[in-house]
């Protein structure tokens, strides 16, 4: 760890700061990298807080965690900020100016490495920690939310125009917020919130009309637009903050995010500025309405900071599968349901020696709750195939559904032998007819594999081959490698599966507390000309309406003579999941670009149908929102009235960015009686809906009207963000377990007070 230069001290121990439940808060600036804190029992390091390149760094050297708090980055341009830690059976949280920044899976609360201590804290111009103090219990979301300050603004709006000092301190000044509290007086008014401009003429504005904001500059001989989309002039008081920072404009309203577009502009960008307006134009034209508060501050307010001035409710993560949990380097793949006895299953992929796709080894895993995701029993390995390090066979891509009628819950999930993955996999099923392995040996010979683990040739005739259930293959009882490693790793080797990809079936009949052997299926829903057929990964659902009603459906997308371009559809099991067969392709027969696709021959990125989603309207319809490639750049919508086996003309919602991530849906009960994932009209999307360049930006949107339009959006994570799963939980709540790409996969409760709307128990 780094040396603290000059430093002060402050002790701990087990009864101020218990492992079983405490709070570390501290109270710090920064204005460069180096060490915050260190909590030390003698020369030992049990926990440390430092800034690198910008963003907060918590590390817990004896377990090998280091927690890379980068959507913190920005914490280093000004003011002083809170930073809590809390510590329990959740593991570890990580809270920025009142809002969580963070989540681990593992309690690394000092007292957990030492009984006592001391914290070694900076204290210098540059980087420094102003209060320290422990708590012998963890605080709740809302508890820490309520004990920080609002942010006070460097210049504060007190006319309807600044000083000239104050203007003159804005000289130079790039990277910074613009914050107003501010009402118009209904709809068909508008105005100017604020202005500026140079001896001749106006060269900034934050205008309000009835198609939202519009933030303008005048920069380098051109003018520079931003614009918010929204309703906002209802009479009522909203406040508005624009952030300039990092490369880019970003526009908030009432802490939820709304716009971040590239291309930075701040006061320090404007040639000439002589004078500011505040609730009128340079002319003196008024807002119809007022500008009732507000500044200006002179560094990037965070995005805890600008929650906390609308005074957002606080959200809580938890982390469920995280780097370095139970020894895996990443886990990846959110997939979750709620059964009908209450119990919530959220699983993933555990991605053990590195977080790459297949070829890798990687495990099905879950985790249970019984109490709407307030807690969570340990990790439980469902399905492990042999191998190890990226040549290990790998599963892949859970996609889960539960049988309301008969409360078993199934997960379809790909396979890939060792040293395969989706673009190398080889075309084929891989299974006879009847669901019967297809092995062959080193010369090409095949050899079928029957279910009492004996292996016969095509034609049935015995050999001196045994495999036992987890892949081990005898010859006349001695070692002979295993059928599901990558060719050429085992110097005993001598039966191997096809290499292609597979789809296995498990199944739980006492809410995933245990599980069944894999089961291959791709004999009942895969073709010979196919390289790759896999589910995509979340939720399936149950047809709850109409003929088809107990029906399942799993969504899959697979590759024909390209793995570039892909094709997909449903998987359907009318008998409980025992058999199932696949739906037509979304865009098979269908004109495209003039072309008409066929789903074995895909070329034409606009004819893609990828990662896709289903639920089911209240008139018994089947929506499918799609992942694609298609040069506009939204989700793909299509609709079926036959349960999943056709679907109508394709569409791309205007309303639904799509950045080529996973999207997933979930129907909401909008009336009582109506059943958690039944049909309804109520769906919550949620998808990563911007590049930053990295994937982020997770925004949820309610719809009223069945996915026809979307009434209401939040921006959940305007930072790291990627797939996601969501369930209705047993308190009418939405469960959404999602992911930071590299980092883990986490869990948050979100009551539908969130969206501003009531549940159906509450209306």
């Amino acid at each position: 760890m780094s040396h603290i230069p000059n430093q002060i001290h402050q002790t701990w121990n087990s009864a101020l700061l218990p492992e079983q439940g405490g709070t570390l808060h501290a109270a710090f600036h920064v204005a460069t990298d180096g060490m915050l804190l260190e909590a030390r029992n003698a020369e030992r390091v049990a926990l440390a807080v430092t800034v690198s390149r910008g963003s907060l760094v918590v590390e817990a050297p004896e377990d090998h965690i280091v927690l890379d708090v980068e959507d913190t980055y920005g914490v280093q341009f000004g003011g002083v900020h809170d930073l809590h830690i809390t510590f329990g059976d959740f593991g570890t949280r990580i809270y920025l100016d009142g809002y969580q920044a963070f989540a681990c899976a593992t309690n690394i609360c000092p007292s957990k490495y030492a009984q006592a201590g001391v914290f070694h804290c900076a204290n210098e111009a540059h980087i420094g920690v102003e209060r320290l103090e422990c708590f012998s219990e963890a605080w709740t979301s809302e508890r820490i939310q309520g004990s920080v300050p609002v942010p006070q603004p460097d210049i504060e709006f007190a006319a309807a125009y600044l000083a000239d000092k104050d203007v003159k301190t804005l000289h130079g000044v790039t990277d910074g917020t613009i914050y107003a509290q501010f009402r118009v007086r209904g709809v068909g008014q508008f105005g100017t919130i604020l202005a500026a401009r140079d001896d001749d003429r106006q060269i900034m504005n934050v205008d309000i009309d009835d198609d939202g904001f519009v933030y303008r500059a005048f920069v380098k001989g051109q003018w520079c637009e931003y614009r918010a989309h929204g309703d906002w002039n209802d009479g009522g008081w909203h406040d508005l903050v624009i952030r300039a920072f990092r490369g880019a404009v970003d526009i908030y309203v009432d802490g939820n995010m709304e716009t971040h577009q590239p291309g930075q502009v701040f006061f320090g960008d404007l040639e000439g500025l002589s004078y500011v307006s505040i609730g009128e134009d340079t002319a003196g034209v008024r807002l119809c309405g007022e500008v009732r508060g507000g500044g200006l501050f002179l560094y990037p307010l965070g995005e805890g900071q600008i929650r906390k001035i609308s005074d957002v409710p606080p959200t809580t993560d938890t982390a469920l599968f995280d780097k370095g949990y139970e020894g895996s380097a990443s886990y990846r793949i959110p997939s979750l349901v709620t059964t009908p006895s209450g119990v919530t299953i959220a699983g993933a992929d555990q991605r053990v020696v590195i977080s790459n796709d297949a070829p890798n080894e990687i495990h099905f895993v879950v985790r249970r709750s019984l109490d709407s995701g307030q807690t969570w029993l340990p990790l439980q390995t469902v399905i492990a195939f042999p191998g190890d390090g990226l040549d290990g066979a790998s599963v892949i891509d859970s996609c889960i559904v539960c049988d309301r009628e008969t409360g078993r819950v199934t997960v379809v999930i790909d396979h890939f032998p060792g040293g395969r993955g989706f673009a190398n996999v080889e075309k084929g099923l891989g299974l006879d007819a009847r669901g019967r392995l297809i092995l062959h040996d080193g010369e090409g010979a095949e050899y079928l594999l029957q279910p009492d683990g004996a292996v016969t040739s095509l034609d049935g005739e015995a050999t001196s081959y045994r495999v036992d259930e987890d892949g081990n293959v005898t010859r006349d009882g001695e070692s002979a490698g295993n059928i599901y490693l990558k060719e050429g790793v085992d110097p005993h080797e001598s039966l191997l599966t096809a290499r292609t990809s597979y789809l296995v079936e498990v199944h739980s009949d006492d809410d995933g507390e245990t599980w069944s052997k894999p089961r291959h299926i791709n004999h009942m829903v895969k073709e010979g000309w196919m390289g790759f057929l896999g589910t995509s990964p979340g939720n399936g659902i149950q047809l709850s309406a109409g003929k088809h009603r107990g029906r399942l459906l799993i969504p899959y997308y697979c590759t024909g003579t390209s793995p570039k371009f892909n094709a997909g559809g449903a998987l359907i099991s009318d008998d409980g999941g025992q058999t199932w067969r696949r739906g037509k392709a979304i865009n098979e027969g269908r004109v495209v670009n003039g072309k008409v696709v066929d789903e074995r021959d895909v070329r034409d990125d606009d004819a893609t149908t990828h990662e896709s989603v289903f639920v089911e309207r209240a008139n018994g319809d089947v929506l499918c929102l799609f992942r694609n490639q298609h040069h506009l750049g939204r989700v793909g919508k299509a609709v079926s009235h036959d349960g999943g086996d056709t679907w109508e003309t394709v569409e791309f919602d205007p309303d639904l960015p799509d950045i080529f991530s996973q999207p997933n849906a979930v129907t909401v009960p909008s009336k009582a009686g109506e059943e958690p994932g039944c049909a309804s009209d109520r769906i919550v999307f949620a998808n990563a809906s911007l590049m930053r360049p990295y994937r982020g930006c997770g925004v949820l949107r309610l719809s009223e009207d069945g996915g026809r339009t979307w009434a209401r959006n939040r921006c959940f994570n305007p930072y790291h963000y990627v797939y996601q799963c969501m369930s209705v939980l047993p308190d009418g709540a939405i469960g959404l377990s999602w992911e930071r790409e590299t980092a883990g996969v986490y869990f948050t409760h979100l009551p539908l007070s969130w969206f501003g709307v009531k549940s159906a128990a509450e209306e």
